[in-house]
């Protein structure tokens, strides 16, 4: 083993750091500027971070007692210091507009993403909750920081107690690990024997360690907070919530399933078996009714983390892939989907009811083409991305004989189309009520026009890119 010491090992993570208390100080005695000055600090400390890991060498392969680096996680901890830094440049213009350009902002964001890194690479039970802690405190702060709207301080409340809930399940759920174990190593803990004697309370602490994360991927019955904080929180900071930390929790759910909890195969795929289709269900069903943009599109993560988990469950190679493969289509989509969100303002102020889109292809014709393709991939209509990415979902459940996980996926993908297509025929379809027009930022626009065409070209590069996965050996990773 390489030593715990190795600054090489690390070196995003110390960028990372040492960037963000840079910008601390910055913003600390700067008398004017403040938050231009540590925005663009923020976005340099993020290209040397991802300089880093893409020119030293993406392939290095390292580890300690409880942190690791493979090809795997250089490449997700790269994926996401790219959304952070496109989630950045695309709004801009929308802090400013509504008043967040506070200095503290991109320095929460390095801190939540500095917490993401080591979550991806964590080795250990221990690790794995200070860095989800690290994440979920800059969140908490971030869905607060617009001081003057009561909906953004209700949400950060709710998230807050509920987040800190979910932290002390995780914890107690390690405890009980460490108490069959005597380690919260993952190493250690894959070789432990366990026996009848302790199978009931490791299991508990498996348990409670599921339900945790299930949490912070928003995934029913834990998904109570989603709702509220997507819709009470600034858009800027909702594109953040519906991106990164479902990535690095997702990864973070790999490794522990495949390694320290192995030999609970059968118990694990019950439990997410049943989180599965209820967050099928629940995000499917709700949504329906939903008339606010982002509440709407909060159930429709939920429903969506569903799709992924089915991948999860079927625990083979294309499983796993595939449920990678989605959640970056998805976290694109999304990405893709709150540009447009962020740029929907009339008079200075942000438009986030769905009645209010009636008429939109009118005045704003290549906008209205490019949520098309992003609604109907995330609806998974061939020939966009979103489509193959449900795709290889489906084939693997049934290749791990999880036929009736494929069968309840495709049902309500059939009714998640409906709420997609309603948003298309509100633009094409309703007239307008309002004769102004709304108030396109072009950075905004350039980025939905970019991931719309990725959405539309993907059929190109599907089979290369499922591949180029599975050659990743995500399971042993």
């Amino acid at each position: 083993m390489e030593n715990f010491f190795n600054p090489e090992l690390y070196l995003p993570e110390i960028t990372i750091f040492f960037g963000s208390l840079l910008c601390i100080v910055i913003g600390a005695f700067s008398k004017n500027k403040k938050y231009s000055k540590v925005y663009i600090l923020s976005l340099f400390t993020l290209l040397i971070s991802g300089c880093f890991i893409l020119f030293s060498d993406i392939s290095f392969e390292g580890s300690s007692n409880i942190f690791v680096n493979t090809i795997f996680t250089n490449i997700v901890k790269l994926f996401v210091i790219s959304i952070s830094i496109g989630i950045l440049y695309v709004s801009h213009g929308y802090i400013k507009n509504n008043k967040l350009n506070l200095f503290e902002y991109p320095i929460l964001l390095l801190f939540a993403i500095l917490g993401m890194l080591f979550m991806v690479s964590a080795n250990d039970l221990l690790l794995l909750y200070v860095s989800i802690e690290l994440q979920s405190l800059s969140l908490y702060v971030l869905v607060a920081l617009n001081r003057d709207s009561l909906k953004s301080s209700e949400a950060a409340l709710k998230y807050f107690i509920l987040g800190s809930i979910a932290s002390a399940i995780i914890l107690y759920g390690i405890s009980m690990t460490y108490s069959i174990t005597g380690s919260t190593n993952y190493e250690v803990i894959s070789s432990f024997i366990f026996d009848k004697s302790n199978f009931l309370l490791s299991s508990f602490g498996l348990i409670l360690i599921l339900s945790g994360l299930a949490f912070k991927l928003s995934a029913a019955p834990f998904h109570m907070w989603t709702p509220d904080v997507y819709e009470g929180a600034p858009s800027s900071v909702t594109t953040i919530l519906i991106t990164l930390p479902k990535i690095v929790v997702l990864v973070a759910l790999i490794k522990l399933l495949n390694k320290p909890f192995f030999f609970f195969e059968s118990l694990w795929q019950q439990i997410i078996i049943t989180i599965t289709v209820l967050s099928m269900a629940v995000g499917s069903i709700a949504a329906l009714r939903q008339e606010n943009i982002k509440r709407l599109f909060a159930y429709g993560t939920i429903a969506n983390i569903g799709y992924v988990l089915v991948g999860i469950i079927s625990n083979s190679a294309l499983g796993l892939s595939s449920a990678i493969l989605y959640l970056v289509i998805y976290t694109l989509a999304s990405l893709g989907v709150f540009s447009f969100i962020m740029m929907l303002r009339k008079e200075n102020t942000q438009i986030l009811k769905l009645q209010a889109l009636a008429g939109f292809s009118q005045s704003n014709s290549l906008a209205a083409v490019c949520m098309i393709i992003l609604l109907l991939s995330m609806a998974g209509i061939p020939p966009f991305a979103g489509f193959f990415a449900k795709f290889y979902i489906f084939v693997s459940a049934v290749e791990s004989n999880f036929l009736f996980l494929a069968i309840i996926g495709v049902i309500f993908s059939v009714i998640s189309a409906f709420y997609y297509l309603k948003i298309i025929k509100i633009m094409y379809m309703d007239n307008q009520d309002d004769s102004s027009s709304f108030e396109l930022d072009n950075r905004m626009f350039l980025f939905l026009i970019v991931v719309s065409i990725a959405m539309l070209i993907f059929i190109f590069f599907a089979n290369d890119l499922i591949s180029f996965i599975n050659s990743l050996n995500i399971r042993n990773k």
